[in-house]
């Protein structure tokens, strides 16, 4: 189990390593636009105003408060959409995550456990502006509680299920280049057998096995609860906590067998 414990202590052994690999992340997707970080706030935020004028004035669309926790389904929506953006960016991301950088692999002796971790870090990062203005609104109208103090350990449980996944997903790209246009079809496939836009009494019974053997499932039905009902499921946190688990050990396992012919292939 070394392979594994050797990923938490990277963050802390190479800090600077990764603040630096962090703010080259993030500062080269706005590299050359005037508005620079400002995108991170605007984007989410013209998101916010699209979505709630569609829905709430255009086709008024509204749920049962007693199952959602929410009349409005642009709430609803929102509160599934914003974190699964940040896993969809980052398992879409991981394809590119050696293989984009194989000339520095290749020539710099440093962890190559640093560039995985900056993938999943900057995409959560980046995502938690929009995931900020979400929570404003919803407190300014009235909607906060105290069930949102469990919001940072699931988005530290999401974040370790994720980086799990993209560090699977990363290792096979560089033995298997069609990886990048699988992970494409998945993560639209996968985004529509996931109850964000739509609550789980909307699927047809026969149908719900889907959202059942979902991974992602829980994980968007905490952000549910947490959010909109103010509570948390101990069922599906522990579900959470199982599938994070098992995500990381596989995906820093293949990495610890495949490490050595990284970088041969690259």
């Amino acid at each position: 189990m070394g392979f594994l414990f050797e990923w938490f202590l990277v963050p802390v052994r190479h800090a600077t390593l990764l603040r630096g690999f962090l703010r080259q992340e993030i500062r080269g997707r706005y590299a050359g636009s005037l508005g620079g970080l400002l995108w991170s706030v605007v984007t989410p935020l013209c998101n916010m105003l699209i979505y709630i004028f569609v829905f709430s004035v255009v086709l008024r669309m509204r749920l049962q408060i007693e199952e959602t926790g929410t009349e409005s389904f642009v709430v609803y929506l929102m509160a599934g959409l914003l974190p699964w953006m940040a896993f969809a960016e980052a398992l879409q991301a991981a394809s590119g995550t050696f293989v984009s950088r194989a000339e520095l692999i290749t020539k710099v002796s440093f962890p190559l456990q640093v560039l995985p971790l900056t993938t999943v870090c900057s995409t959560f990062l980046l995502n938690s502006v929009g995931l900020l203005v979400f929570l404003g609104y919803l407190a300014l109208t009235g909607q906060a509680g105290a069930a949102w103090l469990w919001l940072p350990p699931l988005i530290a449980v999401h974040l370790l299920f994720t980086l799990g996944l993209v560090i699977l997903v990363a290792g096979l790209a560089v033995f298997l280049r069609d990886i990048s246009q699988f992970m494409g079809l998945l993560v639209s496939l996968w985004f529509y057998v996931t109850p964000i836009l739509y609550p789980l009494s909307m699927v047809p019974e026969r149908f719900r096995w889907l959202i059942g053997v979902n991974p992602m499932y829980p994980f968007i039905e905490l952000y549910h609860q947490v959010l909109l009902r103010q509570c948390l499921p101990p069922g599906l946190a522990v579900t959470a906590v199982i599938l994070a688990a098992v995500s990381l050990l596989a995906g820093t396992y293949f990495f610890h067998r495949a490490r050595r012919a990284l970088a041969d292939v690259l």
